[in-house]
């Protein structure tokens, strides 16, 4: 088991071993998986989960794609096809909206 300082429900370090803090602040035991990521809730660690890409943050990743060096290989036909590929992609993407 490791410790977890506690602010709230930040937790803002992780420890082998406590040390004197502040009074605003905790040490909990937690599991040896925790990270300053998760948060600390009811008196449970509750794990980080990363959001996850919406249509619009597809969208723009895919449109980011598109720079002036990949506009110039459209002249050829593979590059042709990989916009033909990306375009039909980002419609994809925008049907979700």
């Amino acid at each position: 088991m490791k410790l977890a300082l506690i602010q709230g429900t930040r937790i803002c370090e992780i420890a082998d071993a406590s040390f004197p803090v502040h009074a605003d602040l905790q040490w909990v035991d937690v599991a040896d998986d925790t990270t300053t990521q998760d948060t600390y809730q009811n008196g449970a660690v509750v794990k980080y989960a990363a959001p996850v890409p919406g249509p619009l943050d597809v969208i723009r990743d895919l449109e980011a794609q598109i720079t002036p060096r990949r506009i110039r290989e459209m002249a050829t036909p593979e590059g042709q096809q990989w916009m033909l590929d990306l375009e039909a992609q980002i419609a994809v993407e925008r049907a979700k909206l």
